[in-house]
């Protein structure tokens, strides 16, 4: 029996996380979340199929850098998915989609801005030239997320489905909490920091997908624009 191949979970979770895709767009189109779900969701399993892609070797400099462009969006789509739930109008998020984007930018226009530095069956390690700065940038606004959103449940009760709110809040915790506890027991995971989180994450694609299914009971949220087939 061979040895299990790099990348190897990338792959699986790849698998699953597009089967929770399929099950929201089939089943839950009129979510009114339906399309932050889905861009979650896809930047999820997106990343998995580019780890996937580095450790067997397909473009590892390149593909690389793309893995971490699509992650980058990850915090700020989670952020405007939590505005949406608690009906908050003022477009602060484009804050963290504009920092996403210069991100983008600089990953895909200097060579070298990602390198992988070693790929096994369950994780990668990544050298990042901007490691502290997109660490801010990336835990920030997830902090701030998860704060924002509480707040409005406890300061603004009334208006917010708290339900939906404490849902969001648990598929935040799911993957960060088992992250930093991995890190605390061992140091050793700090430098595959990206790679780990992005695993665990699969709690919070599971966790979306169920939120796909749960209707809202208060009718404060502001709905997305779904274009109509």
């Amino acid at each position: 029996m061979g040895a299990v191949q790099p990348g190897t979970l990338s792959l699986i979770f790849f698998c699953i996380e597009l089967v929770i895709l399929a099950v929201v767009i089939i089943f839950n189109r009129k979510n009114p979340f339906f399309w932050s779900i889905v861009m979650l969701l896809a930047l999820l399993q997106l990343y998995q199929l580019s780890e996937f892609l580095i450790c067997i070797g397909i473009g590892a400099n390149i593909t690389g850098r793309i893995a971490f462009v699509i992650i980058t969006f990850l915090p700020s789509t989670g952020y405007y998915l939590c505005t949406r739930i608690v009906g908050w109008k003022f477009p602060d998020y484009w804050v963290g989609f504009a920092a996403a984007l210069g991100l983008s930018i600089y990953y895909l226009s200097v060579p070298g801005s990602v390198e992988l530095v070693d790929c096994n069956p369950l994780y990668a390690i990544y050298s990042n030239n901007i490691s502290t700065i997109y660490g801010i940038f990336y835990m920030g606004i997830i902090a701030y997320s998860i704060l924002f959103t509480l707040a409005h449940m406890i300061f603004r009760r009334d208006k917010v489905d708290s339900r939906t709110g404490a849902i969001v809040i648990i598929g935040y915790l799911s993957f960060l909490a088992p992250m930093y506890l991995m890190i605390w027991l061992d140091s050793a995971f700090g430098i595959a920091i990206p790679s780990i989180m992005c695993k665990y994450a699969l709690l919070l694609a599971v966790t979306l997908g169920i939120f796909s299914f749960i209707k809202p009971e208060k009718k404060v949220i502001i709905e997305e624009e779904v274009v109509e087939s």
